[in-house]
């Protein structure tokens, strides 16, 4: 007689990015579903983010008999359930249980496509719950069927920043841009992973990383010369976008200049504005 052991989705973790999922000025939000789905078909997590189990989290998955799933979007955590209750864990879960898992940005490019400030004091902080040390204003993760893009408003305290990575073993320490952080019961009964029963909700969390957007700066060497947008303009892998040299320069441009897209490479930041120089 052969046994299979019943696993059931405990809750899952979406990561988005609009560099890899806007084409040009069209946004991913704004798509049809189709079209959304082309564009996730082509995107991976992998290519500018490693998201990883914290070492103590891994003993925590051994002990309650859980799975750790990646996906082309993030990752899913799978639990042993019991044969006559698909949402029953089969060892209970207590409601202040808390599973961590590292991000570690892989791709040296990331600030420069990415909407957010980035500081070596401070990580981002992506939970069910709030830190003590944070205030009433605290932002807690976003679900998959929330409108909501990171800011840096998930950017915690350097109090809270240095609490949390103490926490971890050593060898994980360095270079943590940010931690997702999930309590079995959160703060709010939205962001729960199991209800009053101990059953699973299974919640897709979502972390949504907006494109930024920079004044592009036309650089001609030899003519010493150069020409900025007036207005910031969106940075993406995919689609164009297009230029109009009589309304998007001051003072407009000949009608029948041409101007390129630039790369996501030559960024610089001048007070608190961004440029990407693009030389012609």
């Amino acid at each position: 007689m052969s046994y299979t052991a019943s696993y059931g989705l405990l809750f899952e973790v979406t990561l988005l990015h609009n560099y890899f999922l806007n084409n040009g000025e069209e946004t991913f939000a704004s798509m049809t579903n189709a079209d959304k789905e082309k564009m996730l078909q082509s995107f991976n997590t992998d290519v500018f983010a490693t998201i990883t189990p914290a070492i103590e989290t891994n003993i925590v998955f051994k002990n309650y008999k859980m799975v750790f799933k990646k996906t082309k979007t993030g990752f899913r955590i799978y639990i042993k359930v019991k044969e006559t209750d698909e949402f029953d864990p089969f060892i209970k879960i207590p409601g202040d249980l808390n599973l961590k898992f590292l991000i570690k940005i892989n791709d040296p490019q990331f600030e420069n496509y990415t909407n957010l400030d980035f500081a070596f004091t401070q990580a981002y902080l992506f939970s069910n719950v709030k830190p003590l040390t944070e205030p009433v204003s605290f932002e807690y993760l976003p679900k998959i069927s929330d409108n909501k893009l990171i800011s840096n408003a998930y950017l915690v305290s350097e109090e809270t920043t240095a609490h949390v990575i103490s926490k971890l073993q050593p060898s994980e320490q360095q270079s943590v841009f940010g931690l997702i952080s999930l309590t079995a019961k959160g703060d709010n009964s939205s962001g729960n992973i199991v209800n009053n029963l101990g059953k699973m909700v299974s919640p897709n969390f979502k972390i949504h990383f907006d494109n930024r957007k920079t004044l592009w700066k036309y650089i001609n060497r030899k003519a010493g010369t150069e020409i900025k947008t007036n207005a910031a303009k969106p940075l993406t892998r995919s689609g164009f976008v297009e230029i109009d040299p009589l309304t998007d320069f001051t003072p407009a441009q000949p009608a029948e200049s041409q101007y390129p897209n630039p790369s996501v490479k030559s960024i610089t930041k001048i007070n608190s504005d961004y440029y990407s120089e693009i030389f012609i």
